[in-house]
């Protein structure tokens, strides 16, 4: 039952994931993917309507939009290939995957 507590936080949920040393089991999974799915899904309502009353108000043209949009999308892409380089760079490094872990989430390699 606490771990229904510990998804309140995300702070609480970060350490979680961060602590490499602790066991994930099932119901945690479930509710943070659940917790997940519900904020991606406010996400994209929030996205569409926003959308639709930048255009419904001529705000903002269509494609104009879909020029920052696909803008966007290069950007990510491009955002998506540095951070699979650094990926492969530290798998290539020899530091161990807990140490990558804690540098990802504290920029550090100590655990102090």
């Amino acid at each position: 039952m606490q771990v229904v507590w510990d998804m309140l936080s995300d702070q609480k949920i970060w350490s979680l994931l961060g602590d490499i040393n602790q066991e994930i089991d099932q119901d945690f999974t479930r509710l943070m993917l659940i917790e997940l799915f519900s904020r991606l899904k406010t996400l994209e309502e929030e996205n569409i309507a926003l959308r639709l009353l930048l255009m419904e108000e001529e705000i903002i043209d269509r494609d104009i939009f879909n020029t920052y949009r696909q803008a966007v999308h290069d950007f990510i892409e491009r955002k998506d290939k540095q951070n699979a380089m650094e990926s492969d760079f530290f798998a290539k490094s020899g530091i161990s995957f807990p140490e990558w872990v804690n540098f990802k989430l504290s920029g550090t390699f100590n655990k102090d």
